[in-house]
């Protein structure tokens, strides 16, 4: 005799606040697990990046975390940062903006879909909706066409004024079987100029390039203080702006190199002239795609683009590996250009509640700006 066995219904969906960074750091197992399940499995959607960035941009802010579990399955999950603002980007208006932990230095944000996912994001939804509190809710650098933009809908069929602005178009490379196939693909002007300014850099002496040992914490610290020692002596030392220079960046470069190399993520390059360090990359390898994360070189020896040279060992390595990308990140450069690229755009979503305020800086941000550029544009 056979019994047929009944399918259990899914659970209801619930919705929970948490507050603060210790609620939040409690949830890294699940929210990584959850993560995995769905559709953008990506570093930056990680726990361990999300509290870098916490820990190290906005240790002292308000956080509420909105979690949609199944049971007790995530399913959805956003940390939102509060900053009371009132400056150019707010028209001097006072306004409380919720946004996501995402800055210059994320490279790309987005929220937390597992299984579910679109489901779970709809309840979150009305959970922020409903929340008092917020003038403004932001996510900035989404990647165009991601699951996320269902929140641009929803927001927009209640009534809630939206606007979007490009932030970057990323540069990525789709890798073939093997490097000869990519450098096959190249414009033919570049691809000389590589290969002669390689065999010039050669003549100067011995150039190596070698991943650091993730195992290796000393190595692994060593290789990243050339990073930082080789961006600090170029422009960006020069305007203040090297990771060195920093003690915030210091530590969220740092701590995200260690969450890596724990799980086997990490991908820490250093171009080598006679021992001497030229350039240095930081990435992450994370499901079939590189991350290049932050890359410096010595600008000394521009003649011979160590930077590229550096690039190519780096596509070369992950072409061995049988990766599937190689995602240059950040905005578009001749340089990341140069490797026949494909672009993905990135937008910020800044979502008003309709209040009076809302409606008036919507307007002047996203209707009467435009247009007023333009029209300067015409008259220069």
């Amino acid at each position: 005799m056979s019994v047929a066995l009944r399918q259990q219904p899914e659970p209801e969906l619930r919705l929970e606040v948490v507050e603060g960074r210790d609620a939040f750091l409690q949830l890294e197992r699940e929210w990584n697990a959850a993560l995995a399940r769905g559709p953008r499995d990506e570093p930056m959607l990680r726990h361990e990046w999300l509290r870098a960035f916490i820990e190290n941009f906005a240790p002292g802010a308000t956080l509420r975390t909105f979690v949609a579990r199944a049971g007790r399955e995530i399913c959805a999950a956003v940390p939102l940062i509060e900053t009371q603002e009132r400056s150019a980007d707010t028209c001097f208006v006072p306004m409380t903006t919720w946004h996501t932990p995402v800055n210059d230095h994320s490279q790309r944000g987005g929220v937390l879909l597992g299984r579910r996912g679109e489901e779970a994001l709809r309840l979150i939804w009305e959970g922020i909706r409903e929340a008092p509190g917020w003038d403004r809710l932001r996510l900035r650098d989404l990647p165009a066409g991601v699951p996320e933009w269902n929140l641009r809908d929803w927001a927009e069929e209640a009534g809630y004024p939206c606007g979007l602005w490009v932030s970057l178009r990323s540069p990525y490379l789709p890798l073939p079987k093997s490097y000869e196939e990519v450098e096959k693909a190249l414009d033919g002007k570049f691809r000389q100029n590589l290969r002669r300014r390689r065999r010039r850099l050669a003549e100067q002496g011995e150039v190596k390039y070698a991943l650091a040992a993730a195992k290796d914490a000393s190595a692994m610290d060593a290789a990243l203080a050339d990073l930082y020692e080789i961006e600090a002596g170029g422009w960006k030392g020069r305007d203040g702006t090297a990771i060195a220079q920093r003690p915030e960046l210091v530590g969220f470069y740092t701590q995200i190199a260690r969450d890596a190399a724990r799980r086997g993520a990490l991908a820490l390059g250093t171009l080598t002239l006679q021992g001497k360090p030229i350039a240095a990359h930081l990435s992450l390898v994370h499901q079939k795609r590189h991350y290049l994360i932050k890359l410096g070189y010595d600008e000394s020896l521009h003649e011979y683009s160590p930077g590229q040279q550096m690039v190519s060992e780096a596509i070369r390595d992950s072409c061995s590996r049988g990766l599937a990308e190689f995602d240059f990140l950040g905005p578009c450069m001749d340089w990341k250009l140069d490797w026949e690229s494909q672009l993905r755009t990135h937008l910020w979503l800044t979502i008003f509640r309709p209040t009076r305020a809302g409606r008036l800086v919507h307007q002047a941000r996203f209707v009467g700006w435009p247009i007023l550029r333009a029209l300067m544009g015409k008259v220069k």
